[in-house]
């Protein structure tokens, strides 16, 4: 087409006078060809016309002259402007191209995005909205353009959206924040946004752009990856406290032994008229106080003896509605709730007696002014990603019991430390700090988890949970009567690295029949292992030797020597009396407990502990 326009634009100019205004028009001939914008059509169409202007001008007598270079010249300049118009004008087209396809991709991009993406004016009418956000609201892309952003928050949190999206469409780009959010069914979820302007070519902005992505599942990894956190670090804190309250129990347990023996040595050897026996019966009394403490501690640390048997929650709890039923007062509403099938659990029934014991006189405690308390046992089925209990339980079938008041509750920093000993919020001389921290040393001996959830005003419940058991879980134990407690003149060997302990016990046997033989420690008593003895009567713990270690040896010189092992410290002697054969007696024990072992020892009654 250019061509036959130059062709045309030749033969006007050879039909008109010859002078350089006329033949100007063949120079238009690559200005037509520049709207190709193809250079190399431009170049073509610029040689041609330079040969039409030569042929021309020499028809008209111009050859050579200096009018036919100027309108060479003229047509090769023309042709030079052209092509690079043209050239101008294809990057133009092909930028232009390529933007349309990058908007295109672009928006390919973001409606296949799964983070909500969506467009609002200033005013906060939304204008775009992508499948994502369809996905993630649960509004049509019909139901939402036209609509306002408030419907996609909370009810109380509409005028916030529009002051931030008009923020933006001041021209600033917000940071990500976290918010929340309202699906279409009205569920509320948790979303991270970032809003930027959108500005026309004027840079004048026109609105604001909202990408949000769903951060709900994350939130709630988190918040079980922290839970779990902070209950293996409370586990491990508490294991830490139990260790260090088992070995001061174990050198309180020494000490006690010493100070009721002896306090009683004393008081046999006081006119019972005498003031000097009242003072004796008070440190008694004190004594025995000070033995139920450790015995607490003991229990937190695990450390205690327990007589495992198979018992139903239903009844504990039953027979414990009729005692606190009296004894809470006319200000406390009781409400029991047991479960219709049999609750059996595996543990020691004094111990569970404790635990509810302690966990209704704190919720007692904590509504002075009356309230509602709750005792309740179910079933559950509990999954091993449990939130909030401590240890974290397995998997599987257990029985759960509920303690619930209505009174002034716990913030959350007491909450994380009512399990520790010796912690308390009662005044002083009104508790020692050692309940709860009872309650979950029973519990965790019995394989069960504990959780509490409490608010400042509200009340607090305790759940607590057991392994359910069947009751062909446990064989019924029979119970041997006891033997006589006084000796016949056997011979006792007896190890005690503490020589006070050590001297009672040699008092103590020799006052009853016995002929005791002391040995300060157990190269000691090698040293007298070759003469016969009936008994052997050992401290577990000692520095140079243990006490199981200490009867191996012996035994291996008088093979049917019976053993009486005696520790103030069991945590990891549970085994001790069955692994040789011996039996095991705590700290502190009174005269009675001593000699009554001792003759279970001597009898092989096979008592494992006392």
């Amino acid at each position: 087409m250019p061509m036959v326009a130059t062709s045309g634009l030749a033969i006007f100019s050879l039909s008109a006078e010859p002078h350089l205004l006329s033949f100007g028009f063949i120079a238009l001939g690559p200005c037509f060809a520049a709207v190709s914008g193809s250079p190399t059509v431009v170049a073509l169409i610029g040689t041609y016309a330079t040969t039409l202007v030569i042929v021309v001008s020499s028809y008209q007598g111009l050859w050579g002259t200096p009018d036919q270079v100027l309108r060479i010249a003229v047509t090769l300049v023309a042709t030079a402007i052209c092509v690079v118009i043209a050239s101008h004008r294809r990057l133009l087209e092909f930028n232009s191209a390529e933007a349309v396809k990058d908007q295109v991709m672009l928006a390919a991009v973001l409606e296949a995005s799964s983070d909500a993406v969506y467009t609002a004016t200033p005013e906060g009418t939304i204008t775009t909205w992508n499948r994502g956000a369809e996905e993630i609201y649960g509004y049509t892309r019909a139901a939402a353009i036209g609509s306002s952003i408030q419907m996609l928050a909370p009810p109380d949190d509409g005028t916030a959206l529009l002051a931030m999206f008009a923020e933006a469409a001041q021209g600033r780009r917000s940071d990500q924040i976290e918010v929340t959010r309202v699906r279409h069914d009205g569920t509320p979820f948790d979303v991270s946004v970032m809003l930027a302007p959108v500005r026309d070519p004027a840079g004048n902005v026109t609105a604001v752009a909202s990408i949000e992505h769903d951060i709900t599942a994350r939130k709630r990894a988190g918040a079980k990856e922290r839970a779990a956190l902070e209950r293996t670090q409370t586990a491990q804190r508490l294991e830490s406290l139990g260790q260090l309250a088992g070995g001061i129990a174990h050198d309180f347990n020494n000490l006690l032994a010493i100070i009721l023996n002896y306090s009683q040595f004393a008081a046999e050897q006081i006119p019972t008229d005498s003031e000097a026996r009242d003072d004796l019966a008070r440190v008694l009394r004190a004594a025995e106080r000070a033995r139920r403490l450790t015995h607490q501690l003991l229990v937190f640390a695990r450390s205690e003896r327990t007589e495992p048997a198979i018992i139903d929650l239903n009844d504990v709890v039953a027979e414990a509605n009729d005692l606190f039923s009296r004894t809470l007062g006319g200000h406390i509403q009781l409400v029991t709730r047991t479960g219709e099938q049999p609750t059996t659990i595996i543990a020691d029934r004094s111990s569970i007696d404790q635990v509810l014991f302690n966990l209704v006189i704190n919720a007692r405690d904590a509504m002075p002014d009356g309230g509602v308390l709750v005792m309740e046992v179910d079933h559950v089925e509990i999954s091993s990603d449990e939130v909030g209990y401590a240890p974290p339980p397995l998997s599987g079938r257990y029985i759960r019991l509920t303690v619930n008041d209505t009174g002034t509750g716990m913030a959350p920093e007491v909450v994380n430390r009512v399990f520790e000993p010796f912690f308390t919020t009662k005044a002083k001389h009104e508790g020692t700090g050692l309940g709860l921290a009872t309650v979950y040393g029973i519990v965790t001996d019995a394989g069960g988890s504990i959780r509490i959830a409490s608010e400042l005003h509200v009340g607090t419940t305790f759940s607590v949970l057991f392994p359910a058991a069947e009751v062909s879980d446990q064989p019924t134990a029979t119970v041997a009567d006891r033997p006589t407690a006084h000796g016949n003149g056997e011979r006792v060997l007896v190890v005690d690295d503490d020589e006070t302990v050590r001297e009672l016990m040699v008092r103590i046997l020799d006052r009853n029949g016995y002929k005791p033989v002391p040995a300060a420690d157990p190269e000691g008593a090698l040293k007298l292992a070759d003469e016969p003895f009936d008994l052997l009567l050992t401290d577990v713990l000692m520095p140079q030797m243990s006490g199981p270690e200490l009867a191996q040896r012996i035994k291996d010189r008088q093979p049917d020597i019976p053993v009486l092992f005696v520790s103030g410290y069991t945590d990891g002697n549970a085994g001790v009396g069955r692994a040789t054969g011996g039996i095991l007696l705590h700290k502190p024990f009174t005269t009675d407990s001593l000699l009554d072992s001792v003759q279970e020892a001597l009898a092989g009654t096979g008592v494992p502990s006392r």
